[in-house]
């Protein structure tokens, strides 16, 4: 049975039953649809919680900030698990706006899991991409970048197109130019830009999980190796394309569950 809750103008799905609370985070071009397999994975054991992220449904707002985007999660959290600490597990631009979530509060977060995005504002992963790597960042992002400034139905058509070249696993109905807000936010400086990210180092178990089948990473050597150094934590590669949840999703699930229940 699926329970659904409105924390300011948010709709937030709350489905399972268990004494630990898994709050998701989707990325580009996603919603809350792209954890429906490891929803129907997870709660048999645990309270699990899904919401379309700030500024990615169709008819919400563009103009989120940074700030404004934490203080969302901030509230649904609270919301939701308003006596105990939450497990947070995101993906994509769900990570960045997520890290930075946990980093403000980290006496909320119990565990969290990563997938497919470290330390993405980090002058050691710039380091360590190739020229053609940078590349390729840079134009697929600022492509999405200028979706979100240009008329909305040409933005939609552009969001579309790199969604289908980049094989993206979502609904494709859903895609519009709005979802493009994080990039415009990082090449344009658009709602506040996204300068001044609190640094990737969690104090709490932290899994990541990161795909093999892309032409370049989006962590740093020398971050995963930090987070190897703690016991608790955990680093998974899997063999499939960014989208590991849908790609992979009963290998990461299994493996995702036995971390949980160890750390």
């Amino acid at each position: 049975m699926v329970k659904t809750i409105t924390v300011d103008n948010t709709q937030v799905f709350i489905e399972g039953t268990g004494q630990h609370t898994i709050v998701m985070l989707h990325g580009w071009p996603d919603t809350h649809e792209s954890w429906r397999q490891q929803i129907d994975y997870f709660k048999a054991e645990y309270v699990c919680v899904s919401f379309t992220m700030p500024g990615f449904s169709r008819d919400d707002r563009s103009d989120y900030s940074v700030g404004d985007v934490v203080e969302r999660i901030r509230a649904i959290v609270d919301a939701v698990s308003p006596d105990s600490k939450v497990i947070l597990l995101a993906h994509d631009w769900g990570c960045v706006f997520g890290y930075e979530y946990a980093m403000r509060y980290p006496e909320r977060i119990e565990k969290m899991i990563g997938m497919d995005v470290g330390d993405a504002d980090s002058e050691e992963l710039q380091k360590s991409l190739s020229v053609s790597g940078k590349l390729m960042i840079f134009t697929y992002q600022i492509i999405l970048a200028i979706s979100f400034v240009v008329p909305r139905f040409i933005g939609n058509a552009i969001a579309r197109m790199v969604a289908s070249g980049l094989q993206a696993k979502c609904n494709r109905a859903n895609i519009h130019a709005g979802m493009s807000m994080p990039y415009a936010m990082r090449w344009f400086g658009m709602n506040g830009g996204l300068t001044n990210l609190l640094p990737v180092d969690p104090p709490f178990p932290f899994y990541y999980a990161y795909a093999l089948q892309k032409p370049m990473m989006f962590h740093s050597p020398q971050w995963m190796q930090k987070l190897l150094e703690n016991t608790a934590n955990k680093v998974k590669p899997f063999d499939c394309g960014h989208w590991i949840m849908v790609d992979k999703a009963d290998e990461f699930n299994a493996s995702a569950a036995q971390w949980l229940s160890e750390s």
